[in-house]
């Protein structure tokens, strides 16, 4: 679906922001808010306030009450449920696949690892790369993988780390890949002179490159559960708090909003803040599968957020972070236009739907915008956005919500259109398709050190990691990566009044269907990714 607008309605033509900010002009009893105007609001995060997303740490009861009956019942389910099964993968013999190149660089290029794709310049490649492979030449297109951040992670005796980047070269367009060569790190030195040394090894190293496959894989998991998807859950606490807080239950922006807010602040607080959490555990919970306790690995978190490397880094610490993982910024354009797999064409194409959506509902908000009811409307608007942008970059605030953006739509568009799919879309594919890897190939730890040069001694796939390790690993794979969907998107029930809103409503559920069937005739397999059924409303896991 296309990206337009008629552009027919100029917001811009509203009285100035400034002369609206008071609160006289449209007062509201308590009752005509949620939790009475009470409720909650962002914060720092308590334990890095200049490098998390800002946390919602005091949930209303009500809403904890709903996540521990609809969802966190789940989790206790789920764990004893699958003892059996993660005991039984723990006495298997293999414990890891046997992963070929083949497979390696398709896991790396068509699944939830392709957010880390980034084009290279051939001239431009790593010294390490040009040392093994020579000058680099022939394919259509080049991207390195990036998964640096796991050398931060302090990790438990007898387990290592390594960051690696991998090269990969597409010969034609849309082709399969195939990858070149891995640059993977081992540690030297001591004390204050501790640091990383990168070798490159290519498929013609044998054992090295079959254990560097693996310290890939792993980084992978890693950041893509610690770092990356991380990113769809926290900052958009602030919009599901202010939203519930700051802008009265009848106005149209909430009702659009409402079904996309449930659970979340419960599923979230429950993450950071609960001690038995896989990012925060202390007693070495049964399920927590990392390399590191939850002290260390939660660092991962921060990378997310402020991007990588950043200042609380242990090796190499800089306020710039690099390009292979930017500073996270709201959305207000479709990020999966960079992801060049399967993965990103499904959140595109969901982004656009849901902005056809979305502009239905603006356009019919601005449409009464010189009425009462309008005006009051905007000025809610406009304080929602102001008090946003205060805690997420990119979101624009009150003075810009309603001027227009490129496309000819107010940026109220792009801000609730990001929302909207974020919590939905994309955090539902996220899980979906990393769940689909399971443990077999995603090691979280590794027994075996990375190799420190392109000769080794012969690997032993049992000796990556041992049947405890599977089994941790196993069992949070079913509680906290599996889908435990409540509420579905395409039954999302938004409450409208008046038929053009409800005639939105009805375009939209009519669209879903239609994208995901585009979707199929354009040759996407959905079920490796994710079906219009198994998109819930909102963060519900």
């Amino acid at each position: 679906m296309e990206d337009s607008s008629d552009g027919n309605v100029d917001p811009t033509s509203m009285p100035e922001p400034a002369e609206e900010f008071v609160q006289h002009i449209y007062p509201r009893a308590r009752t005509a808010f949620m939790y009475d105007r009470a409720g909650p609001w962002p914060q720092p995060a308590p334990d890095h306030p200049m490098s998390m997303a800002a946390e919602v740490l005091h949930p209303p009861q009500v809403e904890q009450d709903d996540w521990k009956k609809h969802a966190g019942r789940n989790y206790m389910w789920t764990m004893l449920t699958s003892i059996p099964g993660a005991a039984w993968n723990s006495l298997t013999h293999g414990r890891v696949n046997d992963m070929s190149d083949e497979v390696f660089a398709e896991l790396l290029t068509t699944t939830i690892y392709s957010k880390y794709m980034r084009l290279a310049d051939p001239a431009e490649l790593d010294p390490c790369f040009t040392e093994v492979l020579g000058e680099v030449s022939g394919a259509a297109e080049y991207y390195t993988i990036d998964f640096t951040p796991v050398q931060d992670i302090k990790t438990y005796e007898g387990v290592w780390v390594s960051p690696t980047i991998t090269l990969v070269a597409r010969d034609e367009e849309g082709g399969k890949c195939k990858a070149l060569a891995i640059r993977i790190g081992h540690l030297e030195g001591t004390g204050s002179d501790r640091h990383w040394e990168n070798i490159a090894v290519t498929p013609e190293d044998t054992d090295a490159w079959t254990l560097a496959k693996y310290f890939v894989m792993q980084g992978a998991g890693h950041v893509t559960t610690l770092s990356g998807h991380p990113a769809t859950h926290f900052p958009y606490d602030t919009v599901n708090a202010v939203t519930k807080s700051a802008v009265p239950m009848d106005h149209t922006l909430f009702k659009l909003l409402f079904p996309h807010l449930r659970l979340a602040l419960a599923v979230d607080h429950a993450v950071l803040e609960g001690g038995s959490s896989v990012v925060s555990e202390t007693r070495g919970e049964i399920y927590a599968p990392y390399s590191g306790p939850g002290s260390s690995v939660r660092v991962l978190v921060a990378a997310g957020f402020v991007g990588y490397p950043h200042q609380l880094a242990t090796y190499d610490p800089s306020p710039t972070p690099s390009a292979a993982h930017p500073k996270w910024e709201y959305p207000l354009s479709p990020r999966a236009i960079d992801i060049p797999s399967d993965f990103g064409r499904v959140l595109r194409a969901y982004y656009f739907t849901v902005k056809d959506f979305v502009r239905e509902v603006v356009e019919e908000i601005l449409a009464q915008k010189d009425t009462k009811k309008g005006k009051e409307e905007l000025f809610f608007i406009r304080r929602w956005a102001r008090y946003i942008a205060h805690w997420l970059p990119g979101f624009p605030d009150g003075d810009r919500i309603l001027e227009l953006d490129e496309n000819g739509d107010p940026w109220l568009v792009a801000a609730v259109t990001g929302y909207i799919w974020d919590v939905s879309v994309a955090h539902s594919l996220d899980h979906k398709n990393f769940y689909s890897l399971r443990p077999r190939r995603t090691p979280f730890r590794v027994r075996l050190p990375p190799p420190s040069s392109r000769k080794i001694d012969k690997v032993k796939l049992r000796s990556i990691c041992n049947g405890w390790d599977l089994f941790k690993s196993t069992l949070a794979f079913d509680m906290f990566f599996q889908p435990h969907n409540v509420v579905v998107l395409q039954d999302a029930e938004y409450g409208f009044e008046g038929p053009k809103l409800k005639e939105a409503v009805a375009n939209f559920q009519k669209a879903l269907v239609a994208t995901e069937e585009k979707l199929k005739a354009d040759g996407v397999n959905v079920k490796n990714y994710i079906e219009l059924s198994e998109i819930a409303t909102s963060i519900q896991y």
